[in-house]
């Protein structure tokens, strides 16, 4: 599964989750949701190298209601960090700051579709090594755009918008093996 299926997968998934949530319990005030963090794993597989992980960051995750308790739309402000470090003590850091948002998907009954769009905005993806270049960046706006039948769940249609330059989403996420192995190995 890309990185891609992935991620659109999980933002589908809250997404289900928050539409559960028995409206009466939210209100109209957005439910908010705070978290640092800071992550080690070792011997971790990232684009076929072992490496050891140290990820930090912080996010800060809204989920906006009508007055009737209806989910309306989602968004998170995040800023992560993560240093991947090679048994050969070449590493990479890997960061990410901006916000992602949602809003309710559509749906189109006599169409029998439901339309998820999706977007990213600010610094999705810096990859760069600790005391050298930048050796990838993703910056802008990238708004998805994906229809499935609302019987199947098949994907009918998807859509990517992009404002900003957007050399990873551009590969379909092809770069970041690519720069991550050439960086460490």
């Amino acid at each position: 599964m890309s990185r891609r299926t992935l991620l659109r997968a999980f933002f589908v998934a809250l997404i289900a989750a928050f539409a559960i949530v028995p409206a009466g319990a939210l209100g109209a005030k957005p439910e908010i949701f705070h978290s640092n963090f800071v992550d080690t794993e070792e011997d971790v597989d990232v684009c076929g190298i072992t490496v050891d992980l140290v990820a930090r960051g912080v996010f800060t995750d809204k989920a906006f209601f009508d007055k009737n308790g209806n989910f309306v739309r989602f968004s998170s402000t995040a800023s992560v960090k993560v240093t991947l470090t090679a048994a050969n003590g070449k590493s990479v850091i890997i960061s990410n700051a901006g916000q992602f948002s949602d809003v309710a998907p559509i749906i189109d009954e006599v169409a029998r579709t439901i339309t998820f769009v999706t977007s990213f905005i600010g610094l999705p993806e810096k990859i760069k090594t600790p005391h050298g270049p930048v050796l990838l960046r993703d910056a802008g706006i990238a708004t998805f755009v994906d229809t499935f039948d609302l019987d199947t769940g098949d994907l009918i249609s998807s859509e990517v918008i992009v404002k900003g330059p957007h050399p990873e989403l551009e590969s379909d996420f092809a770069l970041f093996c690519e720069v991550i192995t050439e960086a460490l190995t």
